[in-house]
């Protein structure tokens, strides 16, 4: 693959890994329709579907917005947005665009029993498990050592939707996610329907 620029180069990779956070909660027992786990890998418009969608996968956990704790938003899309603050609405968790996210983790601290109200902690056994997801398919792949990849892995922020965010590196990022994105490897990380995850 070709390469410009440093690819040794830290960054955070923010919304572009919703994807690698939802494949560590179908490892963790997520188990919902296609179609809400699109959402939940998404940065959504907060269109009227995809506020539905968010308002289904909280009740699956019997929860409803009031439990989401992403940052309060206009929708993402200006035309929605625009409808949105018309019909007398301001910025809700509802519809900011990573609210299919936040409540993709809810379910899935629902179905592992674990605690709700303090999710987006780093230590939570919920973003643990996304911590560790994301350094498995971001780890460098050209024989760097894990002594080099810590310091840039161990590094986290906090993102723009309040979720823990973990600094790396660009040349681990694009070769093991493009591993993710083989054809057939959805077949090997998502349960059948009905059953729990690895």
């Amino acid at each position: 693959m070709l390469e410009a620029g440093d690819p040794a180069v830290t960054f955070w990779p923010r919304s572009s890994l919703k994807p690698v956070q939802a494949l560590a909660m179908v490892r963790a027992g997520l188990d919902v329709p296609d179609r809400l786990l699109a959402l939940a890998c998404a940065s959504h418009a907060g269109d009227a579907v995809h506020r539905d969608g968010v308002h289904e996968l909280l009740g699956l956990a019997g929860l409803d917005e009031t439990a989401l704790h992403n940052t309060p938003a206009l929708p993402l899309d200006p035309a929605v947005a625009l409808e949105w603050e018309l019909a007398g609405h301001g910025p809700t968790r509802l519809t900011q665009n990573c609210s299919g996210k936040h409540a993709a983790m809810l379910v899935t601290c629902r179905v592992n029993g674990w605690d709700l109200a303090s999710y987006l902690a780093p230590e939570h056994p919920l973003q643990r498990a996304v911590a560790a997801t994301v350094r498995e398919l971001t780890a460098p792949v050209d024989g760097a050592s894990a002594a080099e990849e810590e310091p840039g892995a161990a590094h986290v922020t906090v993102d723009g939707c309040g979720a823990p965010c973990s600094r790396r590196r660009s040349r681990g990022s694009r070769g093991r996610s493009r591993g993710s994105a083989s054809p057939g490897s959805t077949t090997r990380c998502r349960p059948r329907r009905g059953s729990r995850g690895p």
